[in-house]
């Protein structure tokens, strides 16, 4: 009876002792996976945040909107600027950033993107953001953002930004145990795409099941958007204890698992150990209850040490996590709801120079400059009150206040989370400042002309929208003066661009020591400046400071050991007389300084005086461009387009001129655009037309094939429908037949209605008349259009044309716009060639064709047969 009793109670207290071991496993094991993976997912949900929003602030930068725009305006320096801006980027933990047109086209980018991961998932309510893995790139999150510009998308960004926080999650969920998997899935479908676990750490999942043997795994929870912990089977079937937490709103979801089995592994080794020791004890404690003791205490001894192994395997777990805050190089502290410091990492620390010691305990608001600090505790209880938030949940840029007093700006982002039942909330801080001057030095760049370091169009509008507020209060009137060197072109092909350029700078240097220092000396581009002057009492005070600019900038340069004289020509508009919005002002001073220059170089004229003069020379050219079309004062000019390959006359242009009784022989530039406003240039085609196909028949009655003649038509003339019929009834009546013709037209003209463009070249090719694009480069027109316009040929504006002397930078515009026309099958003809150099550096880009002095001298239609019989014995061009 007694060794029963014995028995029994033995029994009895060795599954109490085993109950007891087992319960308090478990209730260790889910409070620390529990905590552990909330911060986990934490930690992955700020990674991926921190991650699109590196690529958001480089799509918001308005350097690359500017720069997008300047490409479309025909601006080759704008990609070389992108491309200096994207490699910039790419010390910022972006590994791969690509920037693209609206019209999809890729503009510029750096880096090195992710190819063909093993796992693509798009996350949920974050358009354009993808997280991406592979074996040899780990965890990349790929974030796609539109550029805009004045509210307008003009181009796409699409950025690689590495994920190492995650990666790093995933594998340090090993030091829980060997039995511990971290796993991250997202939906789909039915089922789920899941990224490499602590266990397999090589292997993506991308179609697996969300059941095992038709009961949800416990990850199926965590897509679901549920928060918490079971004791289930995984996806080997095996028996475990999980915890499971979506990833804030990515559609993400993150499950951390312990195998039970090993769990309770020591716990049964235990118990197995304690039964056959209690039974001995019992079967010894009939032979001598004193030795019996003894082995007893000690075998309860080591099963106390076994379970506290095991939970000391699980707080090094929340040692480890500690350790990682500790090593990464972003504040992090956790603050009680009452706002009090709990946790403050060495990053914090060095952020704010305080020591961990010195700030835990304290209140928050220890970090913040007045008057944040005293409303910090009133904002925290209208939180816990209300639940309304300004910060909490949200990423600010906030100031802060380091120990010696002194603020910096800080990006602050906080989040909340509970846990032993108590709101807590989680700060991350990084110090702003060099992003700040980072941001603060590409506007300036993107502002700013990169040749003199004067303010650029727009922050020369700018300045001006401010001057137009200020007049406004003070009633004073301001001026907006043009400033265009006079004969500038003459500097560049006489001594080079380089030597040019630094004309520029002397030039912008007196601009700057001329005027006040409230006053703004810009550049738009080339040899234009744009100067503002305030507080103006009366017009003759405009007047005077454009003629003590004049004096000053037609002093002499010296440049490399040369004496360079170059005058300049300046146009007024004064406000609000002449205008009251920036666009304006700088339109009229343009068309005043233009008119200055008409009535003679090195002088200034306002916009009033400018106009008027303009309107009568427009009636006087009016009325005698009447009578040279009576009277045979208008005389035709021929000059040759040969090929590049070996030299053989292609087409042959013609230029009109007007031999004026007593201004002499005007080029069609001095009077061509009155006649378009005049009605006069469909009078002027028809005359060109008869002259040209009386050459040609002229030209084969004396056994010449001449090629194709190019005539010159304005926007009014080549959208006429009446004149592209009468094109072919005069050509028949002539016996010229259409292919005997060939039209140009200037970029500026096909492109300020492009819609219209696009039926005229529809009326022409019906003609048999094909259409050649002229100073290509110098206007505003897009791939889209030209893929549209379907072109055959095009002239390059004389600005592109270089000689072998360009170094690479300049030479790569001209080059790369010759290869994309090829790539659209158009033929490229060279304007201006002058020199063999030219030739060469021309014919080596690739163009088909060339024009200018070197080609051959202009002369008389009626004195062109020399010129055609050489081009048709096929010479090539020589020196």
């Amino acid at each position: 009876m007694a060794s029963g009793l014995v028995a029994g109670v033995g029994l009895i207290v060795g599954f109490a002792v085993f109950s007891v071991m087992r319960t308090g496993a478990e209730s260790t094991l889910r409070r620390n996976l529990v905590a552990d993976l909330a911060l986990r997912v934490h930690w992955a949900g700020r990674d991926i945040h921190d991650g699109r929003l590196l690529v958001r602030m480089v799509a918001s930068r308005p350097f690359l909107a500017d720069q997008l725009a300047a490409a479309d305006a025909g601006r080759p320096a704008a990609r070389k600027a992108v491309l200096r801006g994207l490699h910039a980027f790419l010390a910022m933990r972006i590994s791969a950033i690509a920037l693209y047109t609206n019209t999809g086209g890729l503009f510029a980018d750096a880096g090195r993107f992710m190819a063909h991961p093993a796992v693509e998932m798009p996350l949920r309510g974050k358009l354009g953001t993808t997280l991406l893995w592979s074996a040899s790139r780990g965890f990349v999150l790929r974030v796609g953002l539109p550029v805009r510009r004045a509210g307008t998308v003009i181009g796409w960004v699409i950025g690689d930004v590495p994920l190492p926080t995650v990666a790093h999650l995933l594998r340090g969920a090993g030091a829980l145990g060997a039995a511990a998997n971290l796993s991250l899935c997202g939906p789909a479908g039915s089922r789920m795409s899941c990224f490499p676990n602590t266990l397999a750490p090589g292997r993506a999942f991308p179609d697996a099941a969300r059941t095992y043997d038709g009961r949800p795994l416990p990850m199926s929870y965590a897509l679901a958007g549920r928060t918490g912990f079971t004791v289930t089977r995984n996806y080997l079937g095996r028996r475990v204890a999980a915890a499971f937490r979506p990833v804030g709103r990515t559609g993400l979801g993150m499950a951390l698992t312990m195998d039970t089995a090993a769990l309770y592994a020591p716990v049964y080794r235990e118990f197995l150990v304690v039964l056959p020791l209690i039974v001995g004890v019992l079967i010894a404690a009939l032979l001598i209850l004193r030795w019996q003791l003894a082995p007893l205490v000690a075998a309860l001894v080591a099963s106390e040490r076994d379970a506290r192994e095991s939970h000391a395997r699980l707080r090094d777990s929340e040692s480890y996590v500690q350790a990682v805050l500790d090593s990464v190089d972003e504040g992090i502290t956790t603050i009680s709801e009452t706002g009090i410091i709990e946790t403050f990492n060495p990053a914090m620390g060095r952020l704010f120079g305080y020591a961990p010691e010195e700030a835990i305990g304290q209140n928050v608001s220890l970090l913040m400059p007045e008057p944040y600090r005293s409303r910090h505790d009133d904002y925290l209880r209208r939180y816990r009150e209300t639940g309304e938030a300004r910060i909490i949940g949200k990423g600010r840029e906030l100031t802060g206040r380091r120990k010696d007093g002194s603020e910096f700006p800080v990006d602050l982002r906080v989040s909340e989370f509970s846990l032993g039942g108590k709101r807590r909330f989680i700060g991350t801080a990084r110090d702003a400042t060099a992003r700040k001057e980072a941001e603060r030095r590409m506007e300036y760049i993107a502002t700013h002309d990169a040749l003199t370091d004067l303010p650029g169009r727009t922050l020369i509008q700018t300045r001006i929208e401010q001057l137009i507020r200020r007049a406004e209060r003070s009633g004073q009137m301001f001026a907006a003066m043009f400033v265009d060197l006079d004969n500038f072109k003459e500097v560049n092909d006489s001594l080079g661009h380089d030597a040019g350029d630094r004309v520029l700078r002397l030039v912008a240097r007196r601009l700057r020591e001329t005027l006040r220092a409230e006053d703004t000396v810009g550049r738009l581009g080339g040899d234009e400046f744009v100067v503002l002057t305030g507080a103006l009492v009366t017009p003759m005070d405009a007047a005077l400071i454009a003629d003590k600019l004049l004096r000053v900038l037609s002093a002499p340069y010296f440049v490399d050991d040369r004496t360079v004289h170059c005058s300049a020509s300046v146009g007024i508009a004064l406000y609000p007389q002449d205008g009251r919005d920036a666009d304006t002002l700088l339109r009229h001073s343009d068309a005043a300084m233009y008119q200055a220059k008409r009535t003679g170089r090195g002088g200034y004229r306002g916009f009033d005086e400018a106009m008027n003069a303009a309107s009568g020379d427009q009636l006087r050219v009016v009325s005698d461009l009447h009578k040279a079309l009576s009277v045979g004062e208008l005389v035709l000019y021929c000059r040759p387009v040969r090929a590049c390959a070996d030299g053989h006359v292609t087409a042959v242009e013609t230029v009109l001129k007007w031999r004026h009784p007593e201004q002499g022989l005007l080029d069609a530039d001095d009077f061509l655009a009155i006649a378009e406003e005049a009605g006069l240039a469909l009078s002027l085609a028809e005359w060109t037309l008869r002259e040209i196909g009386r050459e040609i028949r002229r030209w084969r009655d004396r056994g010449l094939r001449p090629p194709r003649v190019l005539i010159r038509l304005g926007a009014r003339a080549f959208r006429d429908a009446h004149l592209q019929e009468s094109f072919g009834a005069i050509l028949e009546g002539l016996g010229a037949g259409p292919g005997s013709l060939g039209l140009e037209v200037g970029e500026d003209d096909l492109m300020d209605d492009p819609e219209a463009s696009l039926g005229a070249l529809a009326g022409w090719r019906e003609q048999g008349i094909e259409v050649v694009l002229a100073e290509y480069g110098a206007g505003h027109s897009s791939l889209a259009y030209l893929k549209r316009f379907a072109l055959r040929a095009i002239r390059l504006d004389g600005s592109l044309t270089i000689d072998g002397s360009a170094d690479g930078g300049i030479a790569e515009g001209p080059a790369a716009v010759i290869a994309t026309l090829h790539a659209l099958d158009i033929e490229v003809i060279a304007s201006d060639v002058a020199t063999a150099a030219q030739y060469e550096a021309m014919r080596r880009h690739g163009c088909d064709s060339y024009e200018g002095d070197f080609a051959g001298p202009l002369v008389r239609a009626d004195g062109c047969e020399r010129c055609l019989a050489q081009g048709q014995a096929a010479q090539p061009p020589m020196d």
